[in-house]
């Protein structure tokens, strides 16, 4: 999957690519990651939520996103590696969607210059993003909405009854790529006995 600009679109987010997860590897494909904030998670989601209107909105968004991965475990704190998709074309809200391998820089903005690049969100203080763990094991994902920003983070969604469901569905609808399809089917199959 080729990402057009991307190294220098997350650069301006405050991360550095290392490059794109293998299509095959069985993770949790980012339009079901997108769900984080819709689904019945059974006691294994945690969220912050921060007021569109607030006066320190983007520092409030970026320190909440922080403190709710890192303790979390989206990442560790002293090697914070995760994963965030990105889309082939960042304009084209439908296309195929994928994971990136990115590293936090030690000066980044996912609510302000992140989202203005396109990367985090569709521009400045507008965050929308999907990010995960490593070991596919912890999925958070933010959005703004009419008068809050919120930020979801889900633990162990390959244990997530409604998120399964949602991913089964998913697959076998036409309005979704076939890309999409196919990955939603290898990761239901890989954590089907986890």
């Amino acid at each position: 999957m080729h990402v057009p600009n991307l190294t220098e679109r997350l650069a301006a987010a405050g991360l550095r690519y290392f490059g794109m997860a293998e299509l095959s590897a069985p993770l949790i494909p980012p339009r079901l990651a997108g769900f984080t904030n819709s689904t019945a998670a059974e006691g294994e989601e945690w969220a912050a939520s921060v007021e569109n209107d607030a006066p320190d909105y983007q520092e409030r968004v970026n320190h909440e996103w922080y403190m709710l991965s890192a303790s979390q475990g989206l990442f560790n704190r002293a090697d914070p590696k995760f994963l965030v998709a990105v889309r082939s074309l960042p304009e084209e809200e439908s296309r195929f969607s994928w994971w990136a391998h990115v590293a936090l820089a030690s000066d980044w903005d996912f609510s302000g210059a992140g989202a203005e690049a396109q990367v985090t969100g569709h521009g400045w203080g507008n965050p929308e993003f999907a990010m995960l763990s490593t070991d596919g094991n912890v999925v958070v994902q933010a959005s703004r909405g009419q008068k809050w920003t919120d930020i979801v983070c889900l633990k162990n969604p390959q244990r997530i009854r409604s998120l399964r469901d949602a991913g089964a569905k998913l697959s076998t609808s036409t309005s979704v790529p076939e890309e999409t399809r196919e990955a939603l089917r290898r990761w239901l199959d890989h954590t089907s006995s986890l």
